[in-house]
């Protein structure tokens, strides 16, 4: 009985470390989809004269689903502000990434060619400091990981 309560006290020190890691990575991997998905967004702006609704339709991805509950959310009378906030609702943790957000999809609906290029290219910038402070926090997750691992391994020893 106590090899079991040993072995499940191990598997929940992993188990923790692998959810703190998991969490870390999963803003790399946010800022990273956000990135990807604003230079597809950058480059059908600038190759075609397609409605927002169609390139968001092209995408997928994170920007492309937010862009989505953006207009969906207009369509239903919802004003530009309180649209913009509805689909940054799955940023919340991300305060940089969704201040940028913020400003890029706020007036989105209205805005000419010309204004949604460089909406873009203000963003850009924003969630490459943002990647690289994301990268940094993913190095912290390899970590956090192995610290589990290693706290439920001398755990274990020292209750043997």
């Amino acid at each position: 009985m106590k090899t079991v309560g040993i072995a499940m006290l191990f598997g929940l020190c992993c188990v923790i470390g692998m959810r703190l890691g998991a969490k870390k990575t999963a803003y790399l991997r946010t800022v990273r989809s956000l990135r990807c998905d604003l230079q597809l967004f950058s480059e059908r702006i600038g190759t075609c004269s397609s409605t927002l609704k169609e390139i968001a339709g092209e995408m997928s991805g994170t920007l492309s689903t937010m862009m989505h509950t953006y207009l969906d959310r207009l369509d239903a009378g919802c004003t530009e502000a309180d649209a913009a906030e509805y689909a940054l609702d799955g940023l919340q943790a991300f305060g940089t990434v969704q201040a940028g957000m913020r400003m890029f999809l706020t007036g989105l609906s209205t805005a000419s060619r010309k204004d949604l290029m460089l909406r873009s290219q203000t963003l850009a910038p924003m969630l490459e400091r943002a990647e690289a402070e994301a990268e940094a926090e993913a190095k912290q997750a390899r970590v956090l990981r192995i610290s589990g691992v290693l706290i439920g391994a001398g755990l274990a020893i020292l209750l043997l």
